[in-house]
């Protein structure tokens, strides 16, 4: 038997943002406030469009995974300084 695919979300609510993401509601704000994730209304509802959630998430993907891991030793005597 078929199983019919999820319908593919367009558009998310914030807490729908939030669920989808983890990211706690108050960061969400923040970046919608900072103007980094992009969102739109329907009448009182806020909204944010699956493509711009998928860019700002994609955004933060590519921040992590430029920044080089800490040195182990940094900041940690090793004896070789007396």
């Amino acid at each position: 038997m078929k199983t019919a695919n999820p319908p593919v979300k367009l558009a998310y609510g914030i807490a729908d943002a939030v669920q989808a993401t983890s990211v706690g509601r108050s960061s969400l704000y923040e970046e919608i406030r900072a103007g980094r994730l992009k969102t739109f209304k329907i009448g009182t509802r806020t909204l944010i469009a699956a493509e711009s959630l998928n860019a700002w998430l994609a955004t933060h993907q590519a921040a992590t995974e430029c920044k080089s891991p800490p040195n182990s030793n940094q900041g940690h005597r090793t004896g070789a300084e007396r």
